[in-house]
């Protein structure tokens, strides 16, 4: 999962605190601040930026609850998936963030995003064969982004191939940090199961 530009949540929030403290107008119907209209239902954008920010403060409930919402009102938009699974992980559910992101490949069956989070949530339960399935099939559907390779190449490390953990791996950087990668990895070999059932 990829870190947020912290000038969308800054402007989120203002956005937010705006929403809050509603918008005085000089007549009594409901109009939309912005474009003098009727209000208009929240976007599914503006949900999941709401989400996120409430994620962030903690507030992982009230993140979960307009996640809900989504889910219902916005069950086409991919970020209705991928932010419920960053919320779960928050609360360190990673069973059901894996269970959200299953509903959201079932709707979106070629979208590597969610196979690439789905891979991370395994890796997490220290499921390597799921784990390097879903980073493998992530960077097939999408084999330019360096994430998916580089998901690929830690999993295959972690299982001890490290022939195409190297190879992987100098597909996004350099043949000495790869080597360095994959130093850190096998260090890291012991604490993984690598046939986990869950």
């Amino acid at each position: 999962m990829k870190l947020r530009d912290w000038m969308v949540v800054t402007l989120a929030a203002v956005v937010l605190v705006s929403l809050g403290t509603g918008c005085a107008t000089s007549s009594d119907d409901d109009q939309d601040w912005f474009e003098g209209g009727d209000l208009k239902p929240a976007s599914a954008e503006t949900l999941q930026l709401t989400a996120r920010i409430l994620a962030a403060k903690g507030r992982t409930e009230q993140a979960t609850a307009l996640l809900d919402r989504m889910a219902r009102e916005y069950p086409d938009f991919l970020g209705t998936y991928t932010e419920a699974a960053e919320v779960f992980l928050l609360e360190g559910r990673i069973a059901k963030a894996v269970d959200v992101l299953d509903l959201g490949l079932d709707r979106f069956p070629n979208e590597p995003i969610l196979f690439n989070d789905r891979g991370m949530c395994r890796l997490l339960q220290q499921d390597l064969p799921r784990a390097t399935a879903d980073f493998t099939r992530a960077m097939e559907l999408d084999p330019s982004d360096g994430d998916f390779v580089g998901n690929a190449a830690l999993a295959a490390a972690l299982q001890g191939d490290d022939s195409r953990a190297l190879g992987l791996w100098e597909r996004v950087v350099s043949p000495g940090q790869a080597r360095a990668n994959l130093a850190i990895a096998k260090k890291a070999r012991g604490s993984f199961a690598t046939g986990a059932d869950s």
